[in-house]
């Protein structure tokens, strides 16, 4: 069993979110193989708590890092290049 099938929905939902978001890019720019947080949040959804919740715990399942400073972190896939 792979480590994002142990997850709760919501978290394997913003995963597959922050996949979709890295591969096929925004209308903002920033570099190959990033997520905005900004973006993110507005596409996925949740609250504020809910969604830092959600990324602790695929951060935790080492599917992602997060960098940066507040509001502006960014998030990369672990494992994929860029």
């Amino acid at each position: 069993m792979s480590a994002s099938t142990d997850l709760p929905p919501a978290a394997r939902q913003l995963l597959a979110l922050i996949e979709s978001q890295i591969a096929h890019g925004t209308l903002r720019s920033k570099s190959p193989g990033i997520a905005s947080l900004p973006e993110l949040h507005e596409a996925c959804g949740l609250d504020v708590d809910a969604m830092y919740a959600h990324l602790q715990l695929l951060k935790d399942a080492n599917l992602i890092s997060i960098e940066g400073e507040y509001p502006f972190e960014e998030i990369r896939l672990i494992g994929q290049s860029t």
